[in-house]
């Protein structure tokens, strides 16, 4: 099992929550394919309003699929099915960001560091322990 941050702009995240489909573009789709799997944890990060908001397994593999459910104008065809265990969190991130690596070394706001690894960032058991420990 691994555990991730997945980032959402605020107008996503009710899609997604919706949907319970997560989706990103097709340039990072293998990686999306490969290293994400049924069973992984996730902490939802809203990069505009910065602010951690839900809690997650992913509970799908990995599909190419080209119909435009997130916007109109961006189809995000790598999806998985989510299960959401709590959203609404609202607790504010910025400074919890600074306990969790890689985004305590990185020189670079947080929601950019997400975006720019497609949406999706790793962390340690450790780090997701002692972050859902202060966001609950």
């Amino acid at each position: 099992m691994k555990y991730w941050i997945i980032g959402f702009t605020p107008a996503t995240y009710e899609i997604v929550k919706e949907k319970e489909t997560i989706g990103v573009r097709r340039d990072v789709w293998k990686r999306f394919s490969k290293e994400i799997c049924v069973g992984d944890r996730f902490i939802g990060y809203l990069s505009k309003l910065v602010v951690f908001d839900a809690l997650g397994v992913v509970a799908s593999e990995a599909a190419l699929e080209d119909d435009f459910i997130f916007h109109a104008d961006k189809c995000y065809p790598g999806r998985r099915k989510v299960k959401f265990e709590t959203v609404g969190l609202n607790i504010p991130a910025m400074e919890l960001f600074m306990g969790v690596e890689p985004f305590n070394e990185v020189n670079t706001a947080p929601g950019n560091y997400i975006m720019c690894k497609g949406g999706f960032v790793e962390i340690s058991l450790k780090d997701f322990d002692w972050l859902l420990g202060r966001i609950r």
